[in-house]
C-alpha cells in the first residue's frame, strides 16, 4: 500500500484478532456452563444450585422445611437462588450474562462492512488522485506548447 493510505489487511487483521478473542471468550464460557455452586437457605433446609450458565435447581433438602409456610418458604428459596447465581457469576468472573456469540457475530458484520468500504474509498481515492496528476499533467503540456 501506497505510504499514507491505510492498510486495509492490517485493519481486517486487528478486526480478525478481536472477533477470534470474543470466540474465545464464547468458548471459555461454555465450558464452564457445567460448573455448578450450591448455596442453602432457611438453616440448610433449602439448597439452590446454579450453573454458570444461569439454569438454577431447588431442593426441598429437610421436610420441615415446608413448616416454614408458603411464603418464608419462597423468600428463603428466592434468597438460595439469588445467592446461588450471585456466586455463579463470580466464579465464573462475569458481571451478569453476555452473548459473546452475538458479540462475535456483530464484530464480523462490522470488519466485513468496513473493509469492504474502506477499500471502496481507498479506490476513489486513488482515482482522484491520478485524475489530479493527470490534469497537472495536462496543465504542463498547455503551458509548454504556447511557448
Amino acid at each position: 500500500m501506497a505510504a499514507g493510505y491505510p492498510d486495509t489487511n492490517a485493519i481486517s487483521e486487528m478486526l480478525g484478532q478481536a472477533i477470534e478473542a470474543a470466540k474465545e471468550g464464547q468458548r471459555a464460557q461454555e465450558d464452564a456452563a457445567g460448573q455448578t455452586v450450591e448455596k442453602e437457605a432457611a438453616n440448610g433446609q433449602v439448597r439452590a444450585t446454579a450453573t454458570l450458565a444461569g439454569n438454577v435447581t431447588v431442593q426441598i433438602v429437610d421436610p420441615r422445611a415446608i413448616r416454614l409456610g408458603a411464603e418464608v418458604l419462597g423468600e428463603e428459596i428466592t434468597k438460595a437462588v439469588n445467592e446461588a447465581l450471585t456466586a455463579a457469576r463470580e466464579q465464573a468472573g462475569l458481571p451478569g450474562a453476555i452473548d459473546l456469540g452475538g458479540l462475535a457475530e456483530k464484530a464480523e458484520e462490522i470488519q466485513k462492512q468496513s473493509v469492504a468500504q474502506l477499500r471502496s474509498f481507498m479506490t476513489s481515492l486513488t482515482e482522484a488522485h491520478t485524475r489530479v496528476i493527470q490534469s497537472t499533467d495536462d496543465g504542463r503540456d498547455v503551458d509548454e506548447e504556447r511557448r
